[in-house]
């Protein structure tokens, strides 16, 4: 796992078989895990935390969900079309705050890519969004500017997308710059 910030870490994407970002924040009491990912890397990384898991998945694809197969979490929260998929959890229809010695807010958030996603707050400063702002430019056009929007209205300092190879870590004006500018809005 890579260290993006004190207490937060990640495990990288990978390609094959496709799985996005796994995110693991590390509370006082448990680790929460954004997204539990589809490799065995992320499989394995999750499974080895020292302490009790509680995951957050951000919406229901495979490549988001893939390892909640195998692995057995504390609790789950997911938006409630996810729930579907995974059948166990706990639907995220307002904003749940969880205070662990880490502030999370777990929200859902309207998203051009599928609907029900779901994104976390950590301490006011990072915002994990999954693939909420993934689509094909002019594509659901409602649905950016309602996910530009509540981005904009977000007490957090940056932004956080799945799927990048480098660093996904973004500066919050910066990432709805690229947003809009990618929807053309």
């Amino acid at each position: 796992m890579q260290e993006i910030a004190p207490g937060i870490f990640r495990v990288p994407p990978v390609r094959e078989p496709l799985s996005s970002d796994v995110f693991v924040v590390e509370g006082e009491k448990r680790f929460y895990v954004f997204d539990a990912g589809a490799s065995d890397a992320a499989y394995e990384a999750i499974r080895s935390l020292p302490k009790p898991v509680w995951m957050i998945l951000s919406h229901f694809h495979r490549d988001h969900i893939g390892n909640m197969e195998r692995l057995s979490p504390e609790r789950v929260l997911c938006g409630v079309r996810t729930r579907k998929y995974v059948e166990s959890g706990t639907a995220v229809e307002e904003e749940i705050r969880l205070d662990d010695g880490v502030l999370l807010r777990v929200q859902p958030v309207v998203s051009p890519h599928a609907p029900g996603c779901v994104m976390m707050t950590v301490n006011d400063t990072y915002t994990f969004l999954g693939d909420a702002a993934y689509a094909r430019p002019g594509e659901k056009q409602g649905e950016a500017k309602g996910l530009v929007n509540a981005l904009k209205k977000l007490n957090t300092h940056y932004l956080i997308a799945s799927h990048n190879p480098e660093n996904p870590v973004e500066e919050k004006e910066a990432a709805l710059r690229d947003i809009r500018q990618y929807f053309g809005i």
